[in-house]
């Protein structure tokens, strides 16, 4: 009965060697066309669908519009592009993302340059490696109808700086490049809000802030608010520019190089569109306290601090012979050290080589 089974047409199949060395080949074929089929997947793949480098930006401040740009980069793909995946992570200050930087608990921070140079005097191995506020947005600010228009007007008048800020050697110096000392003026120690509660009641005359920290919300309020900016007048200082720990950069340079064309190429798509930009970075930043008003009118702040050379200016790019004169203002006017070169403190070997320019 078992015999009978196992047999069909008289043939023992459990026995069959042709019957088994055919399934044996045809088993190796198909093994061999799934990894052929597999091999040419692989080799059909695009290079983005490979897995990103993952960089982290760790920015100065909470969301607003100094960080349009970054967001409008991942927004329209860019770092995608660039086989980056970027994670943009909201700050406590440009000394405290100097610091992560230098420590290496993120691969590049967005700080005031002043921050991490001072960050870097003191043995931090860190490195400016991109500007892209290329002019800080500090100045004087004042009604519209106090009759000041030029430094000169401010003698005599009475000016709100926040102590224990980056305003107040800024401030100092953007008197001393007007032939004007801190006794020609009334200097009041008020902090931010303060000082914007003052000004629109009539109690002071201006204020050295930012205007997004000052016309903005004073406009809000139907206010006609005017603004003077240091570098306009004798202070090119720049401000916030990307840092990385130089060890690093010298390992991956690649990566940096990558990560700046897109982002450059962000804050270019951001002012060709602000208010898709805007709402980039409502949507990475849903929690933010800003409005939209509010961010497209800090806008025109930000994009001007981008582009103070107006359009056609390389986007991030700060020259040799303006590092010079930023360095010239740092040691003389704010006590800033000068025992090394300032060329120990940045690097414009990771630009584009087509620069990217303002529209």
């Amino acid at each position: 009965m078992e015999a009978a089974r196992s047999t069909l047409n008289g043939t023992d199949r459990r026995h069959d060697p042709k019957k088994v060395s055919r399934n044996n080949t045809e088993e190796t074929t198909m093994k061999s066309l799934v990894t052929t089929i597999l091999a040419g997947c692989a080799l059909a793949l695009p290079h983005a669908a490979m897995a990103a480098d993952p960089v982290k930006l760790t920015m100065n401040w909470t969301a607003d519009s100094a960080h349009l740009g970054f967001a409008m980069a991942k927004a329209k793909g860019f770092y995608a592009d660039e086989d980056l995946d970027v994670t943009l992570e909201e700050g406590r200050g440009s000394s405290v993302a100097a610091q992560l930087v230098a420590t290496g608990r993120t691969e590049i921070g967005l700080a005031d340059a002043g921050a991490a140079l001072n960050v870097a005097a003191q043995g931090a191995p860190i490195e400016v490696i991109a500007t892209i506020w290329k002019s800080g947005q500090f100045g004087v600010q004042y009604l519209a109808d106090s009759g000041i228009s030029t430094p000169a007007d401010l003698k005599g008048k009475s000016v709100a700086v926040a102590p224990g800020t980056a305003m107040v050697p800024l401030f100092g110096a953007f008197l001393a490049a007007n032939g004007m000392s801190e006794s020609d003026v009334d200097i009041v120690n008020a902090t931010q809000s303060a000082a914007l509660g003052l000004l629109a009641k009539g109690d002071i005359d201006a204020i050295a802030e930012t205007p997004e920290n000052t016309v903005v919300p004073l406009e809000a309020e139907g206010l006609d608010v005017e603004n003077m900016y240091f570098y306009n007048n004798g202070v090119p200082v720049v401000s916030l520019s990307l840092i990385a720990r130089s060890d690093k950069v010298e390992q991956n340079a690649d990566l940096y190089e990558r990560f700046i064309r897109a982002t450059l190429k962000g804050w270019q798509a951001a002012m060709e569109d602000p208010e898709a930009a805007v709402d980039a970075l409502l949507a990475e930043f849903p929690e933010t306290e800003n409005t939209k008003d509010a961010l497209l009118q800090g806008a025109k702040y930000s994009f001007a601090s981008v582009c103070p050379g107006g359009a056609g200016d390389a986007i991030g790019v700060t020259d040799d012979d303006t590092w010079s004169e930023i360095y010239d203002v740092m040691t003389t006017a704010m006590g800033f050290s000068s025992d090394r070169p300032v060329t120990d403190y940045y690097t414009l070997d990771l630009l584009p080589a087509e620069p990217i320019t303002c529209p």
